[in-house]
């Protein structure tokens, strides 16, 4: 008897083991479950962490890109008429010279030189200027774009005006010995050939371009 009752114990408890071992099991294939995902997160973030990186890495290149692209189109926009050089000069001296001694021009202007007075010889160099600046601003500063016209289309009128007189002043000295006697008459006699001068230059400036 009890033998038996030991064995009627027995099956019960063997029963129980069974489920707690289903459940433990059951438990385990839960935290492996847990475990897989964890890994799959972390990699899934290991991932995001790459593409986040690369695309930060190309976000810089990017902007290295523009960078470089904006100082090419700088450099490009760089208008020729904007720098002056010693071709410019040279230029300008060459058409102002061929502006002046074209078909003798200053013989003519050494005529007219002799019934003008100080006040028209001044409005001369005045218009002399003034048509020189608008034929630089047709030929070429129009084309700039901004506010850089306004800035560099004085400071070249300005150079090339300056050249003009010179040539002026050399050839006369040149062509005519008498050239230099008094003030007023060199004042007017420069000013009467000025204009040819200046148009010349500002001629060979904006043709003749590297």
């Amino acid at each position: 008897m009890k033998k038996q009752k030991k064995a009627g114990k027995t099956k019960p408890d063997s029963a129980i083991s069974k489920k707690l071992d289903k459940l433990l099991e059951g438990q385990q294939e839960l935290l492996n479950e847990e475990q897989t995902i964890e890994l799959e997160e972390k990699e899934t973030e290991r991932k995001e962490d790459e593409v986040a990186a690369l695309e930060k890495q190309q976000l810089t290149e990017l902007e290295k890109l523009e960078q470089i692209e904006q100082e090419v189109r700088e450099q490009v926009k760089q208008h020729p008429l904007t720098k002056i050089t010693v071709k410019d000069i040279f230029r300008g001296s060459l058409g102002a010279f061929v502006g002046t001694t074209l078909h003798y021009t200053f013989l003519y202007g050494l005529k007219v030189a002799e019934q003008i007075t100080m006040t028209r010889a001044t409005i001369i160099y005045v218009l002399s200027f003034i048509m020189g600046t608008i034929f630089l601003y047709i030929t070429g500063f129009r084309r700039m774009e901004g506010g850089n016209a306004l800035f560099y289309l004085p400071i070249r009128m300005v150079v090339l005006y300056a050249v003009s007189m010179t040539v002026s002043v050399a050839v006369l000295l040149l062509f005519f010995p008498g050239f230099g006697e008094s003030f007023p008459e060199v004042y007017k006699q420069v000013a009467t050939v000025s204009l040819t001068a200046v148009i010349g230059a500002c001629t060979a400036d904006t043709l003749v371009r590297d």
